[in-house]
């Protein structure tokens, strides 16, 4: 590779000043933007600071110009597949938004390009890998909590739908054919690419689930609106362990980020406020229980530490960095059995899913 990366960033809407700070923290040449919208391509360049910068409305003209190393996809979650798959066969690095994709059939094809071109392809629901998670991690690896055997997540906004409370106008979010679920995809697959990573990604067998919609709100009738507000997933998987997700883009209830990981020895409680991260076990023996808390904060940018470590591992040194294409399929597998089982109302088992 030359001394600096060469970038391209498909997508200039809302989530894009994100991808550009990672790029700009990790002095990444941005060779060129594509959009639909011109103004929003220009927006991109002016803030990105560099006039030689290009812009295309056609993704392929991207992805055809040689000297781009590697592309950020920051396009609805219907687009990372296909935008995807294109990519990696046109021989660039792929950094692609949350959601992976939207179905498990896409997944399994993003895994065999993956494996077929070589090239390294991540997804940026493992933003919120970085800060307690990783301390976690370092727990479970070194065997402090044993046995993993439940794994439960509680998210909940006051009032937070994307494109009815927040983030208005942007339509899609609400629309399951470009979306593919609400909370669930938009904040879910980052705790469950955070929980999954922390558990080996081991397989998941069965699902069952429940979806609520029902707030009321105040979009033109031709606006669709047809993706869950709330959701609550119970998943298996082909060991002892099982996650259970209670997600909400707005609930009358105080706000609440929460990761707890039980296991035999030990468990983690991760959450917002204090303390952000407790360690419990009785190590010392029974009933001689011990709470260890820290007062360590991380401070940086997800966003910039995802854009620095995956130009690691495009140099040969990867860290880990982002979801990879196993992990993606577990998510996919998760998200596509809970959204079957919350519309069927009964459990839904891997063995239903379409996988071509």
């Amino acid at each position: 590779m030359a001394d600096r990366v060469k970038a391209g960033l498909i997508g200039c809407g809302a989530i894009s000043p994100k991808h550009l700070n990672g790029f700009r923290n990790n002095d990444i040449e941005l060779v060129a933007v594509c959009d639909l919208i011109e103004e929003r391509m220009a927006k991109a360049i002016d803030d990105y600071g560099d006039p030689s910068t290009r812009a295309v409305v056609d993704y392929r003209d991207l992805l055809a110009m040689d000297e781009i190393e590697m592309v950020s996809i920051a396009t609805p979650p219907a687009l990372h597949g296909p935008m995807s798959i294109d990519a990696m066969r046109a021989g660039k690095h792929v950094m692609c938004e949350k959601p992976c994709v939207t179905s498990v059939a896409e997944a399994e094809q993003v895994k065999r390009v993956a494996g077929e071109t070589g090239q390294l392809i991540v997804f940026l629901g493992a933003r919120f890998r970085y800060g307690m998670p990783q301390m976690a991690k370092s727990y479970i690896d070194d065997g402090d909590l044993g046995e993993i055997y439940r794994v439960n997540v509680k998210y909940y906004r006051r009032r937070g739908r994307p494109g009815v409370d927040i983030l208005e106008g942007i339509h899609w979010f609400v629309d399951r054919a470009r979306a593919g679920a609400g909370v669930m995809m938009d904040m879910g697959v980052y705790f469950m690419d955070t929980v999954i990573w922390l558990t080996g990604a081991p397989p998941i067998t069965a699902v069952s689930a429940s979806e609520f919609r029902g707030f009321d709100h105040d979009l033109p009738e031709d606006v669709t609106f047809d993706v869950e507000e709330h959701s609550n997933i119970l998943a298996r998987t082909d060991t002892d362990l099982t996650y259970t997700f209670d997600l909400a883009w707005i609930a009358h209830h105080e706000p609440v980020q929460a990761v707890e990981v039980l296991g035999t020895r030990g468990g983690i409680v991760m959450q917002q406020g204090d303390p952000p991260f407790t360690f419990y076990t009785d190590k010392g023996g029974p009933w001689h229980w011990m709470n260890t808390t820290t007062e360590w904060r991380h401070r940086e940018d997800a966003q910039t530490c995802m854009v620095r470590d995956f130009v690691r591992a495009m140099g040969g040194d990867d860290p880990g960095v982002g979801t990879n294409p196993l992990e993606a399929l577990r998510i996919t597998e998760l998200s596509e059995m809970a959204i079957r089982s919350g519309n069927l109302a009964r459990e839904v088992s891997a063995d239903e899913l379409n996988r071509s």
